[in-house]
């Protein structure tokens, strides 16, 4: 607790008060949405393609989304933003879980995950443009760290009663849950004053991202389109955690989906446990190098992953899953902050949020192929993206020396 404070000390309160509204929304989400694709695979017969390709058209429009929120959050404020997020997306899992009641077809199903996607991305430009502003460059990976603190309290919360009450009561039932405790999110976010942009920003330049102004942007800073093309290489790779991770598990390692649950919860105790440490590494080697030891972190938890045959051993896979996401992911976000153009940190983070909702997009079409050719040769299944992670992490060692020496 002391070394908890220590870390983020001097810290501004509304930074605290960002990472517990993260934690209820995270928390609301992962109780249905982990489960999604095992519903659609085991009880509506859904292909891996299939659901990849609902992953995939959700994640498109997602990623549209945030470059269009970020200039929002600019233009009208990050507090306007976060809080129309939470409210319709409350309302959209009510929907998600009156179509799953009545057996709504995929089209259906489909089409409401698409809108989900949607409404998550008004949400996390504007958060991480208010971060951004409210802490020093100093302590931007403490600020990021504790964000991502509360992201995974949600996660050690959400998928262990999700499973729990799922294997209890009908899955459609959890999203009505899930809209409450958006609600509850939403209100603690109110509570937040002054969380910046609508109206410290030029009224001639904000909401206007053409295909003109684009390439403007990067002409004048190259690095920082470079940096997105591996932020969407880094986002392919890390979001097999989730939909791949958990179909596989069910299928071909036998596990429950309460097991499955405990899967998440262990990350997300973990990140609790280890983000402190993580954020003094970084702190002290620099978002550089962090970006660097992440991915080949990632590489070797993908190989034991392959090397897994019971939930002991997926919980230690999670955990190297985990040591890997504490470095990787504060760093992320820091480098685009530092990267991105000060005067429109919305705008920036909507192109950080753009090119991860890309990458989150093609993941589980990526990962669902693998797994529909692969199954059966798990090894080689996840070796494979093993493999693409060593070259994330060889790029972002080059980007390094080219641009930031």
């Amino acid at each position: 607790m002391a070394s908890f404070f220590a870390t983020y000390k001097g810290l501004d309160r509304r930074i605290l008060i960002l990472a517990g509204g993260r934690a209820v929304n995270t928390m609301a989400f992962s109780i249905v949405m982990p489960f999604l694709a095992m519903y659609l695979v085991e009880k509506r017969g859904a292909s891996g393609a299939v659901y990849g390709l609902v992953y995939l058209v959700s994640g498109l429009c997602a990623a549209a989304g945030n470059a269009a929120a970020g200039e929002a959050s600019d233009r009208f404020g990050r507090h306007r933003m976060m809080l129309a997020a939470l409210l319709l997306r409350g309302a959209n899992m009510v929907a998600l879980g009156t179509a799953v009641l009545l057996d709504a077809s995929i089209f259906v199903l489909g089409g409401l995950v698409v809108m989900n996607g949607i409404l998550r991305s008004l949400f996390d430009p504007a958060a991480a443009a208010a971060v951004s502003e409210l802490a020093p460059p100093e302590r931007r990976a403490a600020a990021f760290g504790l964000q991502r603190i509360g992201i995974n309290l949600g996660w050690a919360l959400g998928p262990a009663l999700g499973g729990a009450l799922a294997a209890a009561h009908s899955y459609g039932l959890l999203f009505f849950a899930s809209a409450g405790i958006m609600l509850a999110a939403a209100f603690l976010i109110s509570r937040v004053p002054d969380l910046g942009g609508g109206g410290g920003h030029d009224p001639e330049d904000v909401g206007r991202l053409t295909l003109a102004s684009l390439r403007a942007a990067v002409a004048k800073n190259r690095r920082f389109f470079i940096y997105l093309g591996l932020v969407f290489l880094g986002s392919v790779m890390t979001v097999q955690i989730f939909a791949t991770l958990s179909v596989y598990s069910r299928t071909e390692v036998g596990l429950s989906q309460a097991e499955i649950g405990l899967l998440y919860t262990v990350n997300g105790v973990l990140v609790v446990l280890l983000q402190i440490p993580a954020v003094a590494l970084i702190e002290r080697g620099g978002p550089r190098r962090a970006l660097t030891i992440g991915p080949a972190v990632y590489a070797l938890a993908f190989l034991v992953v392959g090397a897994s045959h019971s939930f002991g051993q997926l919980a230690f896979a999670i955990a190297v899953i985990t040591a890997a996401e504490v470095i990787f992911a504060p760093a992320l976000s820091d480098m685009a902050a530092h990267l991105g153009d000060p005067r429109h940190l919305g705008r920036a983070f909507g192109l950080f949020g753009l090119m991860q909702q890309f990458g989150l997009s093609m993941g589980p079409l990526v990962g669902g192929l693998l797994y529909d050719h692969l199954r059966t040769r798990p090894l080689l299944m996840w070796g494979t993206l093993s493999a693409g992670m060593a070259v994330l992490g060889l790029g972002y060692a080059l980007f390094a020396r080219r641009y930031l020496s």
